[in-house]
């Protein structure tokens, strides 16, 4: 690598970085300057379960008081079903805002087909109505004792009076209703959901069943705000002039880069001719007179050259503002040969087998 080369590299690294620099500067502007909207997010998630122990009543075959969950149960045998009802809601912002809970005994009939015979709800706790502020964190606990020998005793007597194949079912639900608010949205987040426990009634075998019709999956609300401002007009601006102001350099860079390819292109064939046929160009500081002269403009290097060997006459040469003149004359008549700077420029014509003599006679 040449010593020219080499020193123009920190030149052209500092040109490169400076106008990467600009691009990026540019894009940052005219990327947060067009972004006039945010949008905000809020959410939350529910969860529910239920634990519950069943008491058998005094005297039973299994000599045990109670029983714990995920257990068959003996109809004739139970006494009441201790529940503890579980609800929580987590915000992913701080909210405000009512909410009350209840329970719902619902009693249903059916027959073995499937179709409904008789059914009741009844709500069996006062609904609790409660608030929160500034929370993100909603938690619900309630005790209840289900009388399950009443419930059965009723199912028991609905099937021997007005249908012999009953298939009876008590279902348990906690109700949680909620209405909150949030400094980020607009509307408010309305919860309604259940937690059941379910169990057949007019059977021997009792199993229980929880249910649960809560979102586990979470709601989520999104809200899109215009924050356009000064700021905003202000970078949208500024990169779009930034934007111009890098095409404008890339432009000059480009151009510039052309220019000097050319410029390296010329120099290099102007002084190939210099060093190759140095014992017959003789170098002029100004313009030959050859107005009064006929001129023949060659076309080619070769040409001067079959001139010159034809005539043996020195060939002139002097820099001009349009290019190098290469100016052979013998009389009222010249040859010339001109390496424009502007135009086209010709590689050096290749050494031909007939080389004029490197001494002049």
């Amino acid at each position: 690598m040449s010593e020219k080369i080499k020193s123009a590299w920190p030149h052209v690294l500092f040109k490169v970085c400076v106008f990467a620099a600009l691009i990026i500067t540019s894009a940052y502007l005219l990327v947060y300057g067009l972004s006039t909207t945010k949008e905000y997010h809020f959410g939350y998630k529910e969860t529910g379960d239920i634990d519950y122990t069943v008491k058998l009543l005094s005297g039973n075959f299994l000599n045990e008081e109670s029983l714990a969950s995920d257990e068959v149960y003996y109809s004739d045998s139970i006494d009441d079903i201790n529940t503890v009802f579980q609800y929580n809601a987590d915000f992913t912002d701080e909210v405000s805002g009512d909410y009350s809970y209840y329970l719902v005994a619902t009693t249903s009939a059916e027959d073995e087909g499937g179709e409904k015979l008789w059914t009741k709800s009844t709500q069996i706790t006062e609904s609790v109505t409660k608030n929160i502020a500034n929370s993100k964190k909603l938690r619900i606990s309630l005790n209840q004792e289900i009388d399950y020998p009443t419930y059965n005793e009723i199912m028991k007597t609905f099937a021997e009076e007005y249908h012999d194949a009953v298939v009876g079912k008590l279902i348990i639900t906690l109700v949680v209703k909620g209405n909150f608010t949030t400094t980020i949205m607009d509307r408010p987040a309305i919860i309604d959901s259940q937690i059941s426990l379910g169990m057949p009634l007019a059977k021997k075998a009792v199993t229980i069943q929880v249910a649960t019709d809560t979102d586990n999956d979470g709601k989520i609300y999104t809200k899109r705000v215009d924050v356009d401002s000064d700021r905003h007009r202000f970078c949208r601006f500024a990169g779009a002039l930034l934007t111009l102001t890098v095409l404008f350099l890339g432009f000059c860079l480009i151009r510039n880069a052309y220019i000097e390819r050319r410029k390296h292109i010329y120099d290099y064939s102007v002084n190939k001719l210099r060093e190759e046929y140095d014992s017959i160009i003789v170098d002029l500081n100004s313009k030959p007179r050859i107005a009064k002269l006929h001129v023949a403009n060659v076309q080619a290097f070769d040409e001067l050259l079959d001139v010159y060997n034809s005539i043996k006459q020195p060939i002139n040469y002097y820099e001009a503002k349009d290019g190098a003149h290469f100016i052979l004359i013998n009389g009222r008549l010249a040859w010339q040969y001109i390496i424009p700077k502007t135009k086209s420029i010709r590689k050096p014509a290749p050494k031909r087998q007939s080389r004029p003599a490197r001494q002049r006679k």
